[in-house]
């Protein structure tokens, strides 16, 4: 949740002056991280509430609903839609295959005819009163139905299918203009032109704020804007002559010919090739503006959601209330499922022994991880007043963690986690020490934990300065 305030303060320092231009639409997935989400009041539903809170009052134009949208069940996104929430699927029905939410939002911007659509993927589990129908059998329809109204329309499509989904779609159907997705397995992707369509997406929730701006044409086509190309290389022949000019001066007023020669010549050559590049250029718009065509044309930026960014304030309220609300719950929770002995607390592996454990053994060592981050992890959610909030406390403890996968560990037994493992301690970087206990001499630990193993916590999310070896060597154990 952190990026939220400042992707907010992005949005709104973005579009300030041109809402009447501005498009805002989210490809899905957006809230929750988990596939599967407990019923009742949990601190997952609360994170979920606010998100939409926050894009309400922004003013999203089109979400698309993912397939870890419905994670939580279909009641929360029923809800949101009664009140407005721009929840967009064409591929997601009732039992009795009607849609159940809109197929298509229609708007219109720079006085072009705009629709936007959506088709998600299936969720992992099934959900109650939900059915997924394929996009090869919906598209079809929908899209002739958005074509037939306007045969010039900008169709943008939503989709969190995979990526080579989204390709198959952009070959099959050249009406699509704009294929935004949220492929979970990719990052950051640059517009991609695939037959007609230019599909892009942006990272992962609350890493980076992508910004398209486009220029609609009349023809339905991508390509460069030729007024701005042409203007660009005026522009460059102006410094270039007044570089040859410069030189051809100083040649003449110092008499040292040879020594300037070969560049002038070069700008020479260069001169010539930049005015035939431009006469062609000319040429290419006149018949532009004589045919009375203009394709789309855009630019784009990705917006690194860094924690020195500004943040919004009325969001980073709403993040605070969140915070407080999350705090109260789990503190409730907490106290009503005290644990009777460490075992029945969490599904905790019988392998992991503790750092003060190992500090028997290993003492110099131990003193010195107590002085480190690493050693006081825990101390610091709980001066933040983050103990209590089970997306924070995986990275603050000591965890066996399952094919290197925290989701599947945040869950409410973390509230009552053993006050041994209640820091990064030293199995989180060396491995399990139960078995190194009972036979050091043929169990070895780690001694260097790999990138890996840190980049679990280490994202960009939560430390966008991370280096590997700086890192590693100001918390390495002493030797001995």
């Amino acid at each position: 949740m952190g990026g939220l305030s400042k992707k907010l303060f992005q949005i709104k320092n973005l579009t300030e002056e041109k809402s009447t231009n501005r498009l805002l639409v989210d490809s899905g997935n957006l809230l929750f991280k988990r596939k599967i989400v407990a019923k009742g009041i949990n601190q997952e539903r609360l994170t979920a509430a606010t998100i939409l809170d926050v894009y309400t009052d922004i003013g999203y134009d089109a979400v698309a609903v993912g397939p870890h949208d419905l994670a939580g069940g279909l009641t929360l996104l029923q809800e949101s839609k009664a009140s407005g929430f721009p929840w967009l699927s064409a591929n997601i029905v009732g039992k009795n295959g009607q849609l159940l939410f809109k197929s298509i939002i229609k708007k219109q911007i720079q006085g072009r005819n705009i629709a936007i659509t959506a088709v998600s993927n299936a969720p992992e589990r099934a959900i109650p009163g939900v059915e997924m129908q394929s996009w090869e059998e919906v598209l079809p329809s929908i899209l002739k139905q958005i074509t037939t109204e306007h045969s010039d329309i900008f169709i943008i499509l939503l989709s969190s299918l995979n990526n080579s989904e989204n390709r198959k779609i952009a070959q099959i159907f050249p009406e699509i203009s704009l294929l935004i997705t949220a492929d979970s397995r990719q990052g950051n992707v640059s517009p991609t032109l695939v037959n007609k369509s230019l599909l892009i997406q942006t990272e992962r929730q609350g890493k980076s704020q992508g910004l398209l701006q486009i220029s609609l044409g009349n023809s339905r086509q991508w390509g460069q804007d030729s007024q701005k190309i042409l203007a660009d290389l005026q522009n460059k022949l102006g410094s270039l002559n007044w570089q040859l000019q410069r030189l051809l001066k100083k040649s003449k007023s110092t008499g040292f010919t040879e020594k300037y020669a070969a560049t002038i010549t070069r700008l020479e050559n260069e001169k010539e090739a930049l005015t035939t590049e431009i006469t062609e250029m000319k040429q290419q718009v006149l018949e532009e503006q004589l045919d009375g065509t203009a394709k789309d044309t855009f630019t784009y930026r990705f917006l690194p959601l860094k924690k020195n960014m500004p943040n919004d304030q009325p969001t980073e309220e709403r993040l605070k209330k969140l915070n407080n609300d999350i705090r109260v719950l789990n503190k409730k929770k907490k106290e009503t499922n005290k644990p009777i002995g460490q075992a029945a607390v969490i599904r905790l592996p019988q392998s992991l022994i503790g750092s003060n454990t190992c500090s028997s053994c290993h003492e110099l060592q131990g003193d010195f991880w107590k002085t480190t981050q690493h050693g006081t992890a825990y101390d610091t959610l709980v001066k933040k007043q983050k103990h209590l909030d089970l997306e924070c406390l995986p990275c603050h403890m000591t965890i066996d963690v399952p094919g290197g996968k925290f989701e599947s560990l945040i869950t409410e037994s973390l509230l009552s986690f053993p006050e041994a493992l209640q820091s990064v301690g030293c199995e989180t970087c060396h491995g399990n020490g139960q078995k190194h206990l009972q036979d050091p001499e043929h169990f070895k630990l780690v001694r260097t934990p790999g990138i890996n193993i840190c980049l679990t916590c280490h994202t960009d999310a939560h430390d966008d300065n991370f280096q590997y070896q700086p890192k590693l060597e100001k918390i390495a154990c002493p030797a001995g």
